[in-house]
């Protein structure tokens, strides 16, 4: 099997670099794009594995973006993860609306994104433990459909329940795991094999 491939969208030619270099050292083929017209076409292009996504984009918002690379032509179904300086939680709730997977706030550390790069790419199998799941059978259904790059309202229809019920599925599942977002509730389930 290749080498995964990830597309990565960043107006900002240092951050480029530094991940491209880094995602590249440890062994991914990486497509770098400046802007989001370039993006969209480079992904439809490339058919990535994952995105790694930037919000300030010059041209048009990294939003925008991911539901762009969503349609057709390039409909991609991969994982999209959003690096960005945007820390309000109304920025990171409109992400993953839009169906991104994670947020990478800028600056951040590189072993921080190859880590998080490797859990939505699920390469590092994860171990399997003897710790019974507090989770119900649907919440680790859940949490596994999101896991796989779905957005709330594909997770919606795939089991056929409103997109409230999901929330409140949600809710439980960070109560349960004592965790605050969906991908740290994804990388708890997948350390214990509950998913």
């Amino acid at each position: 099997m290749g080498a995964k491939r990830i597309l990565v969208v960043d107006d900002n030619r240092d951050v480029l670099r530094l991940v491209d270099e880094a995602l590249s050292a440890a062994g991914y083929e990486v497509t770098t794009a400046p802007d989001g017209r370039s993006a969209v076409r480079d992904g439809a292009l490339s058919l990535p594995d994952l995105v790694l996504l930037d919000i300030g984009l010059p041209d048009v918002n990294g939003f925008t973006v991911c539901t762009r690379l969503r349609e057709k032509p390039a409909a991609l179904v991969c994982p999209i993860i959003f690096l960005t300086a945007a820390t309000d939680i109304d920025s990171r709730l409109q992400g993953f609306e839009q169906g991104a997977v994670d947020y990478i706030v800028k600056p951040f550390h590189i072993k921080e994104l190859l880590a998080r790069v490797k859990v939505h790419l699920h390469e590092d199998e994860a171990p399997r433990g003897d710790v019974p799941s507090p989770l119900t059978q649907r919440e680790r259904e859940v949490v596994k459909l999101l896991a796989s790059g779905k957005t709330y309202k594909q997770v919606a229809r795939a089991l056929r329940v409103s997109q409230s019920t999901i929330r409140n599925h949600l809710h439980n599942v960070y109560h349960k795991l004592e965790v605050v977002d969906r991908a740290q509730a994804v990388i708890v389930s997948r350390e214990h094999g509950w998913i």
